[in-house]
């Protein structure tokens, strides 16, 4: 599956149990993210990994300029991220969060509506 089914343009709001952030898919390389409360406020672009998992499913992975380093597993049949993040002191987070779609996608080429 090629990368060019990632949801580029796509933004959506993800609900964390402790936190929440705003998501803007930029391209198949870069991702921009936006903190808005909390220990973790701030607003980042970030270099991207992507690695399609089947229809609708991507790994994406990132570090971010402070080195923290996450890992999502995106599944947008069900509206749903899985992120794995190690901070830069060192601490392991792993958290699930539903999301919110706040604007479709410029394309997504797998035949499929988008919510």
């Amino acid at each position: 599956m090629p990368n060019d089914r990632f949801p580029v343009g796509l933004e959506m709001d993800v609900v964390y149990p402790d936190f929440q952030v705003s998501i803007t898919l930029l391209s198949s390389t870069d991702l921009r993210f936006a903190i808005r409360d909390g220990p973790f406020a701030r607003t980042e672009v970030v270099t991207i990994h992507v690695v399609p998992l089947g229809n609708g499913l991507f790994a994406v992975s990132w570090q971010e300029q402070d080195g923290a380093t996450v890992t999502n597993v995106q599944d947008y049949d069900r509206c749903l991220i899985h992120s794995h993040a190690t901070l830069p002191d060192g601490r392991f987070l792993r958290m699930s969060g539903t999301f919110t779609v706040t604007r479709a996608p410029v394309f997504c080429d797998d035949e499929r509506p988008v919510h």
